[in-house]
């Protein structure tokens, strides 16, 4: 009898031939420097490393609130210690973005409102949810190969997550390799560094730095630029394509994670 071996699909294949790759995991460190204001030293930028659940995520309470003598950052805060909860809710190596957002979401009831933006490594692919204009950057050999797309209603004025709101999250991914290197922020960092200047930044970095020494130079770049008037920031151009007159950085909270993909099998 001849037996007649049953093509793959391409589905298939594909899942076979990443079962042969190493496996991955995300090595992350962070650093976060609130702007100088006496009446909320925390800032309102949030943020948490799970090394466990393979997470990274960042949020911005929105300044605005301060008008109404709300701390946005006590939103923010709250929103990711909810998320780091929502974590423990889901699967080993399976973690679902959006649900973990959603069910930080519905668990906040703090007053204010925050951009947040969850970054997962499962297998060889990076998950992520945003809200907002918080979000990360890939880089393959120092170069950057990918970045998350914001959303905004209109200029400085981002999607954002509030109690009694329905959250509008979106959802995306993006397959990594060994070596590369997530940037995930906040505005205060993406509105104050092109991407050009972290690619320059990573290739003037000597030896073989940590994913904190990473963040340190980027939030401290990030932060001069922020109060610097004769820097032409991303903000600034922005702002000029929508008519609205801004001269320098912007000075804003600076939060900054880094995760480098090396090939580890997970315990």
């Amino acid at each position: 009898m001849i037996i007649k071996k049953r093509k793959l699909s391409d589905g298939e294949a594909q899942l076979l031939r990443e079962e042969k790759l190493p496996k991955l995991r995300m090595t992350a460190g962070s650093l976060y420097l609130p702007k100088e204001d006496e009446s909320k030293p925390e800032g309102e930028d949030a943020h948490f490393v799970s090394e466990e659940s393979q997470t990274i995520a960042v949020a911005d309470g929105v300044s605005a609130w301060t008008r109404k003598g709300i701390d946005a950052g006590v939103y923010a805060r709250e929103l990711m210690n909810n998320a780091v909860a929502g974590l423990a809710l889901e699967p080993r190596g399976e973690v679902n973005p959006r649900r973990v957002i959603l069910h930080a979401h519905s668990r906040t009831a703090a007053q204010g409102s925050s951009t947040a933006c969850l970054v997962t490594l499962g297998g060889r692919t990076l998950r992520y949810a945003n809200v907002g204009d918080s979000g990360f950057m890939v880089f393959r050999n120092k170069k950057l190969v990918y970045q998350s797309p914001t959303q905004q209603r209109r200029f400085n004025c981002p999607y954002t997550l509030r109690n009694g709101r329905e959250a509008l999250v979106f959802e995306g991914e993006f397959g990594v390799e060994p070596g590369d290197l997530v940037v995930l922020g906040t505005d205060g960092v993406f509105d104050n560094l092109y991407s050009s200047e972290i690619e320059e930044i990573l290739q003037e970095t000597e030896g073989n730095p940590s994913p904190e020494e990473i963040a340190s130079t980027i939030a401290c770049t990030a932060s001069l630029n922020s109060g610097d008037l004769n820097y032409k920031s991303p903000f600034e151009c922005v702002a000029e394509l929508e008519g609205v007159e801004h001269k320098g950085g912007k000075f804003d909270d600076i939060s900054v994670i880094v995760a480098q993909i090396e090939s580890k099998v997970l315990q």
